[in-house]
């Protein structure tokens, strides 16, 4: 039986900055999304994700308190992923598609709804910018409308970020398209390192977002 990979592209290294202390930020409703799969995953494994925390330098940060609308450094996110996946044996790529979807489909009807309800076919490439930009502090996107779907581009996003950002988020536009009617959705990615911004190596993220209208659908 092969190994299952417990890390991310660009993820070999610590961190390039201490937790809590990069520019690069999210809204601290995803950490507060994270808890319960922390709490969770750490108590099957007898405390094995939180001594992962630990050895990772993580666990500072995470002891704080954060607030939904805040601002939190983004970098440590994919390595409580990868801290989870190690502790309980799991393939990172597949535990953060899950991850992404299950919160996707919360926040359907949560906090985020109002900006995540929309999202649809018609008007996709300026709803789902609208959303990426409220939810980060960096990394500028544009999506534009191609024939079947939309290209959209999120430049200056740090390489050990990337992966996890664009298998967490792929259901950010899944699962609002497809509530809207769209079928065949799909998301490919890919990501060009293009140099360093403030200290860390960045890139530029590129998706070919796939679907199916309602009405070509039928």
């Amino acid at each position: 039986m092969a190994a299952v990979s417990t890390r991310f592209l660009y993820c070999e290294g610590p961190l390039p900055q201490a937790a809590g202390t990069s520019p690069f930020q999210i809204k601290g409703e995803f950490y507060r999304q994270m808890a319960p799969a922390v709490q969770h995953h750490d108590s099957q494994s007898d405390g094995a994700v939180l001594r992962v925390f630990e050895r990772e330098g993580l666990s500072g940060f995470w002891a704080q308190p954060f607030l939904s609308s805040a601002f939190y450094d983004a970098l440590p996110l994919p390595r409580m992923v990868m801290a989870i996946a190690e502790a309980r044996e799991r393939d990172v790529r597949d535990l953060t598609v899950k991850m992404g979807r299950a919160a996707v489909e919360g926040q359907m009807n949560g906090v985020y709804a109002n900006l995540l309800r929309p999202i649809g076919p018609q008007n996709f490439c300026g709803r789902f910018e609208q959303a990426i930009k409220h939810f980060y502090n960096f990394g500028p996107l544009t999506a534009t409308e191609v024939e079947g779907g939309a290209r959209v581009v999120r430049e200056g996003v740090p390489l050990c970020l990337a992966e996890w950002w664009s298998l967490v988020t792929r259901a950010f536009a899944e699962v609002p398209l497809m509530a809207q009617g769209a079928s065949d959705v799909t998301v490919e990615w890919r990501v060009a390192p293009s140099g360093r911004d403030r200290g860390v190596q960045v890139g530029t993220v590129i998706w070919d977002v796939r679907w199916k209208s309602a009405a070509v659908a039928s």
